[in-house]
């Protein structure tokens, strides 16, 4: 049955999107799209959210929130395609109204390492730091037993930072400390 679905549904539907035919649909599927960025179905439905930049955040109810949280991920990777294709593009000389291409932020690094720890020797100072391995690489020199062993009742691991995800998550519901003093 899900054979003649494939054969008779979806190879025709695949067929027409990769001759850029057929109807536009969003949806999850869009990641693998080669007009994700410029696609204006995705951009209709990813712009119905911005309905709530109207609204004053006070008075959003929760079902109204739910909603947005149901589609916040899908605006922010819309979004994020649109910026690449727009880099991209402007790489290649397209102007976009209203911006520009400029050089990213940089960081400074040394040209010669071995030279830079040697004029800082010359100069009497020390240029090395010496820092306890982390946990991940303490594993590897270790190996998991002998560090279990050795080190398992050094080590701690914190709850992970909250975070927002829909029902279906396998992870255990996140019970905080408000929640079990609160008698409401």
């Amino acid at each position: 049955e899900l054979i003649k679905w494939a054969e008779e549904v979806l190879a025709p539907t695949a067929e027409l999107a990769i001759k850029g035919k057929g109807e536009y649909k969003s949806g999850a599927h869009c990641q693998f799209c080669k007009a994700k960025a410029t696609c204006r179905k995705r951009a209709e439905c990813n712009l119905e959210l911005a309905k709530y930049d109207f609204e004053v955040p006070a008075t959003l109810d929760n079902d109204e929130i739910a909603a947005i949280l149901k589609r916040a991920d899908d605006l922010v990777c819309w979004a994020n395609d649109v910026k690449e294709y727009a880099l991209k593009e402007a790489l290649h000389g397209t102007k976009f109204e209203g911006f520009k291409l400029v050089a990213g932020r940089s960081n400074r690094k040394y040209t010669d390492e071995a030279a830079v720890a040697d004029a800082v020797i010359a100069a009497g100072k020390d240029p090395y730091e010496k820092k306890l391995l982390g946990i991940t690489a303490m594993t590897a020199l270790l190996g998991k037993k002998a560090f279990d062993e050795i080190l398992g009742g050094l080590t701690l691991k914190s709850s992970g930072k909250p975070t927002l995800v829909t029902a279906d998550d396998k992870r255990h519901e996140f019970n905080s400390a408000y929640e079990d003093f609160n008698e409401n």
